[in-house]
C-alpha cells in the first residue's frame, strides 16, 4: 500500500520488486494534483503496479476509533484515515501488509492497530506513543479533529504525550 508520499515519489515506479502490486484508497488519487506525478500515477495503473481500492466501513470506524484513543485524529488528514482503514480491510482480508509513508503519525497509527509501515525518505518513528488532546485552561477534550479552540473557555487545543 502506498500513501500520497509514496506514490510523488514516484515508488511504484522505481521499485524494483516482480508483479509488484500497489493499492491505494480514491482519497490518495485524489490528492495528486501536478501533471507529473498525476501522469505517474496514472501509467501505475494503466500497467497494472496501483489499483484503487475502498476500505470496508467497519475498517474505516476502527481506524478513527484507533486514532482518537490513541491522540492522532487531531494530525491526521481524511486521506491518512482512508490509508489505515485500507491497510486495516487487507490485513482482515490477507493477513500481512505493509504500508509505504513517511508520516510519523500514520506510522503510529498503524503500529497501534497492529500493521507494517515502511519509511521512505526518513527513519520512521522510533516508538509507538499515545497523547493526549485537550484544553489546557478548562480540560475540555475535543469530540471531532476539526476542533482547534475550546468551545467553552476559547483556548487553543493542545495534543501532549501522555505518560
Amino acid at each position: 500500500m502506498l500513501d500520497t508520499g509514496a506514490l510523488l515519489a514516484k515508488y511504484h515506479l522505481l521499485a524494483n520488486i516482480q508483479g509488484a502490486e500497489y493499492l491505494i484508497p480514491i482519497e490518495v488519487y485524489s490528492e495528486v494534483k501536478d501533471a507529473e506525478n498525476r501522469e505517474a500515477l496514472e501509467l501505475g495503473l494503466a500497467i497494472g503496479r496501483i489499483r484503487i481500492e475502498a476500505p470496508d466501513s467497519s475498517s474505516v470506524e476502527e481506524a478513527v476509533k484507533t486514532a482518537k484513543k490513541v491522540g492522532e485524529l487531531v494530525k491526521l488528514s481524511r486521506t491518512d484515515v482512508a490509508v489505515a482503514a485500507l491497510a486495516l480491510s487487507l490485513k482482515k482480508k490477507c493477513g500481512n501488509v505493509v504500508v509505504v509513508t513517511d508520516d510519523y503519525s500514520l506510522q503510529n497509527l498503524l503500529h497501534h492497530m497492529g500493521i507494517g509501515f515502511k519509511p521512505l525518505r526518513t527513519t520512521g518513528i522510533k516508538k509507538p506513543r499515545k497523547y493526549r488532546v485537550f484544553c489546557p485552561v478548562c480540560g475540555y477534550v475535543p469530540s471531532s479533529p476539526q476542533e482547534q479552540i475550546c468551545p467553552l473557555c476559547g483556548s487553543k487545543i493542545i495534543r501532549r504525550e501522555a505518560s
